[in-house]
């Protein structure tokens, strides 16, 4: 519950300390009078978009601190008020520059939490309800409202989620598959090429080191055979002076360690050399290449060099990427398979979107039935006898849909299966129209109200926020609708802008709005209203500014009509 309002320089505001009390609280005053600023201050604490036009001139800022009473939050809200059990205090500042702080409890927040959390405790309705009820979109909102089948609404949306998991992977699937199809005779092209040819991790490297040494075999047998014989085979060769040299060396190795030093080095060097031959000669061997193998050897060469020219990528890669070819070939053969089970499972989603989906039409049916018998009953008595108020909850049939119900394929919207709209007989022996194009301003009006009050507004306690709501209704139902406000606002706080004096003389709280001029300057200033003043604020809307002895006296009849349940600590501070 809204405790208090205060509003700094926000437009011809400056500044105002507004307390409201449990119940109906109206707000009056003459056309102009500046009523709705109440609701742009609370628009802003609903997430509104402000600038500095908003700006009182002559100010650097506006400011708004709404005040609630303690209450129960969601979970998800319990963190923006971190001494739960308290009033909740929620303020947003705009400043000349473009700026916008907001806070919650003095503590700074995101405009995102402040939103989210007025959202709960503030719900404004007004002209614009009329205008939902023109939408028949918004039709089944009504119905689930008053059905209060938000479990069932989730286990659908959760099902429908799932669907469409399902049929984006199948999809998905059949667009990979698709263009596999397109691509399948260039893949298979290509696998047999590989194969053909068969070429081997690192084979390239190979045949070109090998063909590096064939373009020079002469040279390299000449050098080779010139290091074995100076090595090893020429009776003057180094092995040959090393070994003399180490037989020399050798006996006199146990006299002194630095000659056993001298000795074992010298018995390396001898078989380094010939190691060295050895391998000297063993490329020679290597050499030995029949003509007809180095044929094979420059054709395997040339074959793989034109395989990475015609892919544009080396053998090594290529190898890699047949991989992929031959799993792409192998996926199509596997397609049917693999599209089988993505349709199975489509079709399991599917059956338990129809599940949930009839369970939550069924509920819709049950309320709707309730709700048009009790609709009708309500507005015969805001003058609209022999007026009737149908909803018709139906499925849309779409053979292309897997959702189906009774063997019929039907589309599956994101709040159910169901089309709901709203349908009404203004009149006995007219036709029955839908209620966006059959009933005139008016009666939108009396059958906003009624349904309103029927499908609730949120928790209880919530802070509901009527503008105008009896706009393009007759003063001759002002009584029927000021006990319609009244029977809402034993479960809500009701802030109501209203033009209607039978509803402001039924008002436990009663502020009056007023525009005034001082020093060439124009702000509104708001204040409670009772006693005589109260008196005289009926009268005006009785029809003039100047309360006729008539109107007075008619004033005083209707504020003692009905016994008003004012809290003494309500009360408006200037």
């Amino acid at each position: 519950m809204l405790t208090r309002l205060r509003i700094e320089n926000l437009a011809v505001v400056e500044s105002v300390d507004v307390e409201l009390g449990p119940g109906l609280n109206v707000l009056t005053g003459s056309t102009g009078a500046g009523k709705s600023l109440v609701l742009s201050a609370l628009n802003l604490l609903l997430g509104e978009k402000s600038d500095a036009s908003a700006i009182r001139e002559g100010s650097d800022e506006a400011r708004v601190e709404a005040e609630f009473a303690p209450t129960a939050l969601p979970a998800h809200l319990v963190l923006a008020r971190p001494d739960t059990g308290n009033a909740i205090v929620v303020a947003r500042r705009v400043t000349r520059a473009g700026r916008s702080h907001a806070s919650i409890n003095g503590r700074a927040s995101a405009l995102k939490e402040v939103r989210a959390l007025c959202a709960h405790l503030i719900e404004p309705h007004g002209q614009n309800e009329q205008y939902r009820l023109r939408d028949p979109s918004t039709h089944v909102e009504y119905v689930d409202a008053f059905a209060g089948n938000a479990r069932e609404r989730g286990h659908f949306a959760a099902a429908l989620a799932e669907l469409r998991r399902a049929q984006a992977e199948l999809a998905r699937f059949e667009s990979e598959i698709a263009a596999a199809r397109e691509r399948r005779e260039l893949l298979a092209h290509r696998v047999d090429d590989m194969d053909r040819i068969s070429p081997k991790v690192g084979e390239k490297a190979s045949l070109e080191a090998t063909a590096r040494v064939l373009a020079h075999a002469e040279k390299i047998h000449a050098a080779m055979a010139a290091a074995c014989a100076s090595l090893y085979d020429d009776e003057a060769s180094a092995s040959s002076v090393v070994a003399r040299v180490e037989r020399q060396v050798a006996p006199l190795a146990s006299l002194d360690s630095r000659i056993a030093e001298v000795s074992a080095l010298l018995s390396e060097a001898r078989a380094a050399l010939d190691e060295a031959a050895s391998r000297a000669r063993a490329v020679i061997d290597g050499l030995d290449f029949e003509p007809a193998e180095v044929e094979r050897l420059q054709e395997r060469l040339d074959a793989l060099t034109r395989l990475e020219q015609r892919y544009r990528m080396d053998v090594d890669t290529l190898i890699a990427q047949a991989g992929e070819w031959k799993q792409s070939l192998g996926a199509l053969d596997d397609a049917e398979d693999r599209r089988r089970e993505l349709t199975r499972d489509v079709a399991r989603r599917a059956s338990a979107v129809a599940e949930s989906g009839t369970a939550l039409t069924h509920t819709r049916v049950r309320a709707a039935a309730e709700l048009d018998r009790r609709v009708t009953a309500e507005i015969a008595s805001l003058h609209m006898r022999g007026a009737t108020f149908r909803t018709v909850v139906a499925h849309h049939p779409d053979p292309a849909s897997p959702v189906c119900v009774a063997h019929t394929g039907v589309a599956a919207f994101e709040d159910g299966l169901d089309v709901v709209r709203m349908r009404a007989r203004t009149n006995p022996g007219e036709a029955e129209g839908g209620v966006e194009a059959i009933a005139s301003t008016g009666e939108l009006s009396r059958m906003a109200l009624v349904i309103k009050s029927l499908t609730g507004s949120g928790p209880a306690g919530t802070t509901l926020v009527f503008d105008e709501i009896d706009a393009g209704v007759g003063a001759d139902l002002g009584d029927v609708l000021a006990a319609k406000l009244l029977a809402l606002s034993a479960r809500h706080q009701i802030l109501c802008i209203t033009h209607m004096p039978q509803i402001a003389a039924k008002a436990p709280v009663h502020i009056g709005v007023v525009k005034e001029i001082e020093k060439a300057r124009t702000r509104v200033t708001l204040r409670r209203l009772q006693g005589d003043d109260r008196t005289r604020e009926i009268a005006r809307m009785l029809g003039g500014d100047q309360g006729s002895d008539r109107r007075l006296a008619l004033a005083r009849e209707l504020l003692a009509s009905e016994p008003r349940r004012a809290s003494t600590s309500t009360r408006v501070r200037p």
